[in-house]
């Protein structure tokens, strides 16, 4: 069997495969890798970008954010290495590849993992509001499954936490209006893999904290009953 055929394998149709021992878990990680490695350029190249007139600075700025939030860990020395006994932060140079990390660190994630979770951020910055128009995009549709099952499609793409539109050009001008974030934290158990990861705004994020998406809702859903039960708060009526 062909490497891409090995990529676009489902779990089912792996395991079969693997109870008859037709293929190994090692020829399809293997597999992935290469697939990831076909499309990666291409995504990251993000041309037709710099062909509508964005700029090369900007556009370089954020390929290193979804770089550092897919393959590369946060800064993961206990303390800065610039500033003695100050917590560390970006500014130390300390990222490293996640799967050079042990495997029981928190920000540990294979190669594979890594590399699937940075594209799945891309795929999700070009299905925000805003993007320009991708011309053949077969390749990329080939991706759905990375994308919950969705084509790109410029503004299909919502904040996980508010379910609002979230717009390209604004991250592109500020990068930091976004931020990556996890369904369940790394703080809890939670692993950097496709699945349990999603691109979010920074307000967002900030009100998860270390919760997981379902206790926040259900926190907020609390205290808005809560609220409501006191008589001090009613809401909004629609526009």
């Amino acid at each position: 069997m062909e490497n891409i055929e090995l990529a676009y394998l489902s779990g089912t149709e792996q395991l079969r495969l693997f109870a008859a021992r037709s293929i190994s878990p090692v020829e399809v990680l293997q597999a992935q890798i290469s697939r990831a490695e076909v499309l990666e350029p291409k995504v990251n190249a993000f041309s037709h970008l710099r062909d509508t007139g964005f700029e090369e600075r900007k556009i370089t700025a954020l390929l290193t954010k979804f770089v550092d939030a897919g393959r590369r860990s946060a800064p993961w020395k206990p303390t800065s290495g610039r500033v003695p006994g100050r917590p560390q932060d970006g500014a130390d140079g300390n990222r490293i590849k996640r799967w050079l990390l042990p495997s029981d660190h928190k920000f540990f994630a294979t190669e594979v993992d890594a590399t699937l979770v940075e594209i799945r951020y891309m795929l999700q910055a070009m299905s925000m509001a805003g993007f320009p128009s991708i011309a053949g995009k077969e390749l990329l549709d080939s991706w759905s499954w990375l994308n919950n099952g969705h084509r790109v499609n410029q503004g299909d793409y919502l904040d996980p936490i508010q379910l609002v539109p979230i717009g390209f050009r604004d991250v592109f001008e500020n990068p930091r209006q976004v931020t990556s974030g996890h369904i369940y934290p790394l703080d809890r158990g939670g692993k950097h893999v496709p699945d349990n990861t999603f691109l979010t705004l920074a307000i967002s994020n900030n009100l998860q904290g270390n919760n997981t998406v379902e206790e926040l809702l259900n926190m907020m859903w609390a205290i808005v009953n809560r609220h409501q039960s006191e008589g001090d708060w009613k809401p909004p009526r629609p526009a």
